[in-house]
């Protein structure tokens, strides 16, 4: 699980920035096209680890997935990984329907993965879960959406340049 904690963040700060190195879009490195860049990897990257989250929750692996969050497994977090699923899917599709769709994107992680933060402090105030798989998803339960959410905004507002 922390392993998953720390993959997911080096592919969502190593891609973007590989990626604006290579760019080769006449916009490039201009403040506009870096900052679409680093939205789409995040929200697209962060769909396309959500939905292999999500099915770690369901595969057959899934009483382990429980027992390293210090959850029981139930059938809860069959219904948690078809909701990672399908916000992740949301995420990734979003690198090629931008506009609101992206918007929509933001939004369903966001309330997803806050949700899950203030679901695992519950845990760990409440009952002192300290299992890796409780603790280390904190922050990022709570930086993923911040992150996405300035990113969306400052999107948004940076006027494209030809």
């Amino acid at each position: 699980m922390v392993a998953f904690m720390i993959l997911l963040f080096l592919v969502l700060i190593v891609a973007p920035l590989v990626h604006v190195l290579v760019d080769r879009s006449p916009a490039r490195r201009t403040r506009h096209r870096v900052v679409e860049l680093w939205l789409l990897w995040w929200v697209g990257g962060s769909g396309a680890l959500g939905v292999l989250a999500g099915l770690q929750h369901i595969g057959p692996f899934a009483p382990e997935i429980a027992d390293g969050i210090g959850f029981a497994h139930s059938p809860f977090q069959w219904e948690v990984g078809w909701a990672d699923i399908a916000v992740g899917t949301i995420g990734f599709l979003s690198i090629w329907n931008r506009g609101s769709f992206l918007t929509a994107a933001v939004i369903a992680l966001s309330i997803l993965y806050l949700g899950d933060a203030i679901g695992h402090i519950m845990q760990l105030i409440a009952h002192g879960n300290m299992a890796p798989g409780n603790v280390w998803t904190i922050p990022t339960d709570i930086l993923q959406p911040l992150v996405a959410i300035a990113l969306l905004i400052a999107y948004r507002r940076t006027p494209r340049t030809p």
